[in-house]
């Protein structure tokens, strides 16, 4: 169930480094054909020390960092897999997102807020997210909205 008590809880910080591999893949999977996110040396030609990770993979950081999505969403409810959608995320990138880099990501719920929808009542469960690399170097801020249906 989620409450009004969840507000302001930590969520249990953790690390997380993108190999080649994945944003590769995700590079493509995404339908990206920008090669900085494929290969290092086309990254290089761009100005960049090497390998980018596509922004939209900001949220799978944050969520492998941080347990999964299993551990996300349980902390929310027992029974999120029936009713549970992703809302909307806000990013605010410092800097690039660079594959073999080692980030650390914290966060909070930051707001719980209860709305009645056109399919009935709802709760908004805002997860709020620092990045940085292991050298305190910020590089993004992520909030992503879950959206629980039902009187959770």
């Amino acid at each position: 169930m989620v409450a009004s008590d969840l507000e302001g809880t930590e969520i249990p910080s953790g690390e997380f480094e993108v190999e080649s591999w994945k944003a590769y893949l995700w590079a493509d999977a995404t339908r990206d054909d920008e090669m900085a996110f494929r290969y290092s040396e086309d990254a290089q030609d761009a100005g960049e020390p090497g390998q980018l990770v596509p922004h939209s993979m900001c949220q799978h950081i944050v969520f492998e960092a941080t347990g999964g999505i299993e551990a996300t969403m349980s902390r929310l409810s027992d029974d999120w897999k029936s009713g549970t959608v992703l809302g909307g995320l806000r990013a605010d990138f410092h800097a690039p997102i660079e594959t073999a880099t080692s980030f650390i990501i914290e966060g909070e719920i930051s707001n719980i807020e209860k709305r009645d929808g056109s399919s009935g009542e709802l709760t908004i469960a805002t997860h709020r997210y620092t990045v940085s690399t292991t050298d305190g170097e910020p590089v993004y801020d992520l909030e992503a909205d879950m959206v629980i249906l039902g009187d959770a």
